[in-house]
């Protein structure tokens, strides 16, 4: 050795190094994250460097509070899962849970304390002085008799319990703000049963779903829960029919384009079709009626069909068939109250399908009430501040948890201004922050402690995962109690009300242990007990009102739908750019907002695909392109919310319009707001490529997709195979007769000797929803780079895995049954990528992985145009360069790449791997133990996240795993399986209760 080098020196640099000598310390998060040399010779307790640890959080992107377990590798989260043991998604998690870490780490997060100065602007300050500042306000308020007055978003929580606290402590009041706040189901509830209590629809129980406008797949209430149910009622098993999905609605939402059936009846009329069916049932006496629905008779009796079909817009036939399925089933289930049917009559639309379930003996079966879901607030509130704003009456206003500034119309803003000092608790500029005097940056909910009650029984607990990334913020529980002159931080005073809890389920366990077992599990979860309901004694009395007729549009007006967008919700995801990039379930546009037409309206107004047209409400106007779809009712736009940002950081930022603008600002009859609205079509003379993913006409007719009918389905046997490709021998060679011996012939190529396994997958499309949530998990775990609105109507996007949608041909130009169908790389026996590449980057594994060796790839794309399934992606940028043509992960947006997996550069081929870094982790640890890779335990991120669990993965090769099971399962087929390429994906046909003309469904994809 030489001088000042000793070997213990010298391996300690060397472990370093080998290890990755800048290991992010768990203490050094921030703008300029600190470096830390970890010595591995000598590793801390907490940390073993290269293995990750897990912490149970919660998700708080919206209100259903699912659980989290956040994976953290050297101090930084790169990646969140659901948590198994929590009873609301039970380890699942949808694409809004998974963009969290966006938000965690996005680049326009607000830095330090602002405050307005003399010349109007936000200028950074010191929390001492801002904190001051909120203190003179606060004493000044109370002295002048002004009204204080603080906007949460919905927090059944103990930070709301605090908020309450606080605001009556100094003579104000806490408003609760949420823009989809579901009033028309509570008070639906209300009318019906007595109580605005949410219960829980069971899915899973029922044999028949009937959607009244609900969007429980994709964005009501709780859909991550309600889409594992639903999935599991969908699959056929046994003897056991798949449940069937009716869609009553204006528009296909992502429920829509999954029902069997869609029923567009004329929008505001729901209500009478849900009585009419009940009228049905209690006159035919289709089911057992219980005791509070059979005085319901004669109150029924002015909505027969006949009476009601024409204001409906249906056949009485139609309706009296519903009906009778409905009960026949003898576990139907009905739901309403989404705010796509936010009309003036919405709660009594929701009142009337509670009616519905009543009288088919839903309620107390699918209809559950005791684990009532948790909501908090209502519009009508918000509605009574901006009045009392608008009069002066409001001398501090502080907002956390909510931007109405973006969800609210102008009116708002001109009662903004006459507020005598605003405070912004928040992570971002967002709009209302933007706006304030004051801006406190709050920490993100994956970096602060706090709690939820998403549903009685059911005590969610979040954790910091990780040290704050902006240094100078502080959560805001902290400055609550600072504010209120309380020692001690939040967490004490979380630690503090969770002791009530201890009290009643500590079960002889000290505090310690109870608290240790929460943190570990996520929270608490017992089991609420159920509440028998009735109908409410003056049921009979509201309905024996006449029917209430729909408000139709004034002549030369159509009617606009508002709903909300399926990722970025109310625009609280539109500064993530996973979000932005992830394409809309049915329209595959993606990074701007649309206005859907049906192809008859299109006509009428001379509109095609892109055109920009001008739409004019009593309240507001906006502007925006055209897609022309038969998915909408006729005379029917329908926008989108999410977009329309003014301020919000540069990934939402003057992104086409906010589909707010064009909604009423007072609260309605129910105190909610009304989503649908006349309004005036004025046609533009611009026009727009949309920013799509969809792919060309000429995949039609290609059978990706199949569709089974229940009745053939039923009659499938072990070995048969409905989808054999009669042209397979023309492909494969005259050597190939029949199908038998093309099976022969696969299994030939398709297994490898020895022991070695055959990674593969399937995919049941029964189960796919299209909610997407394994697309945004594929980017989150394989650091694949967003690459911006230009680049997707280029066609340039990098998206390992799309989901491609087709609709069966249905009656009456609409669109019958949708399938939904993830496509990947194929992993292929026969690979037609492979022999076509020049520098062998693209090669076979032992274990029958396409492999990609991205060093040796020089991007001649010879791979790609020799992929029958598109499904591989050339790299035009170098994406993670700062400053680029688009910069993919601006600091401190790069700590959420996952240092398992190699981030690209440009001009190479990139595509799915099956999550090789996860196969290869299972197989060392296995190797480690001496023993071989249990089935299930390899579990790639896309099947881990699936709320439906519609994807396994496995050994081909292994007669006793599940994935070969599903493979030889009658209902399965492999895409294009006529080349002769032997993918290791098999597709599992969707069975529907449908009877088509044809078993192939149609759409335009790639």
């Amino acid at each position: 050795m030489t001088d000042g080098m000793n070997r213990r020196r010298f391996l300690k640099v060397l472990g370093a190094a080998g290890g990755g000598a800048a290991a992010v310390s768990a203490c050094g998060i921030g703008p300029e994250p600190q470096e830390k040399l970890i010595p591995y010779l000598v590793p801390p307790e907490d940390q073993i460097p290269g293995v990750a640890t897990y912490y149970a959080t919660t998700c708080r992107e919206c209100p259903a509070g699912c659980g989290l377990h956040a994976r953290v590798r050297e101090g930084r989260v790169v990646k969140l899962e659901g948590n198994p043991e929590s009873p609301i998604n039970n380890g699942r998690l949808c694409a809004r849970g998974q963009a969290a870490l966006q938000g965690l780490y996005n680049p326009d997060r607000v830095r330090t304390p602002l405050a307005r100065n003399a010349e109007g602007r936000l200028e950074p300050t010191t929390w001492d002085e801002a904190l001051a500042r909120l203190a003179t306000r606060l004493r000044r308020a109370r002295e002048d008799g002004g009204g204080i007055v603080c906007v949460t978003g919905p927090e059944v929580s103990t930070f709301g319990d605090l908020v309450t606290e606080w605001m009556q402590a100094v003579g104000g009041r806490r408003v609760a703000y949420e823009p989809f706040g579901y009033e028309a189901l509570r008070e639906g509830n209300r009318l019906a049963f007595g109580s605005p209590a949410v219960p829980q629809y069971d899915f899973a129980a029922a044999r028949y779903v009937i959607s009244f406008g609900a969007d429980f797949l994709d964005t009501w209430l709780s859909p991550v829960s309600f889409q594992q149910g639903f999935a599991a009622a969908r699959v056929p098993g046994g003897r056991r029919a798949p449940a069937k999905l009716v869609f009553v609605g204006p528009r296909l939402s992502t429920t829509g384009m999954n029902a069997d059936e869609w029923v567009a009846a004329i929008p505001g009329t729901e209500g009478t079709l849900a009585l009419a069916m009940a009228q049905v049932i209690v006159s035919r006496r289709l089911a057992p009626l219980p005791a509070d629905a059979a005085r319901l008779g004669d109150a029924l009796q002015r909505y027969a069909p006949a009476r009601v079909a024409a204001q409906v817009g249906l056949d009485a036939a139609v309706i009296e068939r519903l009906a009778a399925e409905f009960a026949a089933s003898g576990a139907g289930l009905a739901v309403a109250g989404g705010m796509a049917a936010h009309y003036p009559n919405g709660a009594a639309i929701v009142a009337a399908v509670n009616v519905l379930n009543a009288v088919a003996g839903g309620v107390g079966t699918t209809v559950r009430f005791g684990a009532d879901l948790a909501q908090d607030g209502a519009y009508r509130d918000l509605a009574a501040l901006e009045r009392d704003m608008a009069t002066g009456r409001v001398a501090l206003l502080m907002v956390h948890g909510a931007n109405p500034g973006h969800s609210l119309s102008g009116g708002f803003w001109q009662a903004w201004g006459k507020v005598g000092f605003k405070v912004s608790f928040s992570c971002y500029l967002d709009e209302t922050a933007a706006a304030a005097d004051l801006v406190l940056p709050d920490h993100h909910p994956l970096e602060q402690w706090s709690d939820s009650r998403p549903r009685a029984g059911v005590y969610a607990l979040q954790q910091p995962v990780m040290q704050s990334v902006i240094p100078d913020a502080r959560p805001a529980g902290d400055v609550v109690l600072a504010a209120m002159a309380r020692s001690g931080t939040f967490k004490d005073h979380l630690r503090e009300r969770w002791r009530a809890l201890h009290a009643r389920y500590g079960r002889g366990r000290s505090f310690e242990q109870f608290w240790n077992d929460a943190l570990q599990h996520g929270g608490l979860y017992e089991r609420a007990a159920a509440r028998p309901t009735r109908l409410a004694p003056d049921a009979a009395r509201w309905l024996a009102a006449e029917p209430e007729a729909p408000a139709r549009p004034p002549a030369g007006d159509h009617t606009a739908v508002v709903f909300p967008h399926p990722a970025l919700y109310d625009g609280r995801g539109a500064n993530k750019p996973w979000l932005q990039e992830l394409p809309d379930p049915v329209s595959k546009i993606t990074w701007h907002a649309w206005v859907e037409v049906h192809p008859e309206t299109a006509v009428a107004l001379t509109l095609t695909s892109g055109d920009v047209v001008q739409l004019e409400s009593p309240h507001g106007a906006v502007e925006g392109p055209v897609w022309v779809t038969p998915t909408v009712s006729p005379g029917v736009l329908a926008l989108p919310t999410g977009q329309g940002h003014r301020e919000y950081g540069r990934y939402a930022r003057a992104r086409s319009f906010s589909a707010f603008d064009l909604l009423p600002a007072a609260a309605n009859a129910y105190g909610g707001r009304d989503f649908t609205v006349p309004v005036r079509v004025r046609k533009t003379r611009e026009h727009r490529r949309l920013a799509t993913t969809e792919g060309s006409p000429r995949a039609r007719g290609l059978e990706s997709a199949h569709l089974l009918p229940v009745a053939q389905a039923a009659a499938l046997s072990p070995g048969d195979h409905p989808f054999a490709h009669e042209e397979f021998p023309k492909y494969a060679g005259d050597a190939m007769e029949g199908w038998a011996e093309a099976q022969r012939h696969k299994a030939e190529l398709g297994n490898y000797a020895g022991a070695q396994p055959r990674w593969g997958m399937a995919i049941d499309l029964s189960r796919c929803t299209g909610c997407s949530a394994c697309v945004t998990a594929c980017y989150a775990e394989n650091n694949i780079a967003t690459v911006g609105e230009d680049l997707v109507i280029r066609g340039r996007e990098m998206s390992w895995l799309r989901i491609e949608r087709y609709f069966a041909p249905g009656e009456h130009d609409q669109p019958g049954p949708g399938v939904s169908l993830p496509m990947l790389c194929q992993h292929c026996g026969n690979a037609p990528c492979e022999p076509v590449c020049p520098v062998y980057a693209a090669y076979h594994t032992p274990d029958g992985l396409n492999g990609q060796v991205y060093n040796r790839c020089v991007g001649t794309r010879y791979c790609a145009n020799n992929c029958p399934y598109k499904v591989r992606y050339f790299n035009w940028y170098n994406y993670a360069e700062p400053g680029g043509a688009w910069e993919a992960w601006p600091e401190p947006l790069h700590l959420l790449l996952n240092p398992d997996v190699t981030v690209r550069e440009k001009g190479v081929m990139e595509k799915c791997t099956f999550c090789v870094q996860r196969i290869r982790g299972a197989q060392n640890r296995a190797r480690l133990e001496d023993r071989t890779v249990r089935d299930g335990e390899i579990v790639p991120a896309c099947a881990q996240s699936c709320p439906s669990e519609a994807i396994v993965f496995g050994d081909l090769n292994d007669p006793e795993s599940r994935v070969r099971r599903l493979a030889e399962h009658p209902r399965g087929y492999h895409v294009l399986e006529g080349l002769n390429t032997l993918p290791a994906i098999t597709y599992l046909a969707r069975v529907a209760h449908y009877e088509p003309a044809g078993a192939a469904a149609h759409g335009t994809e790639h």
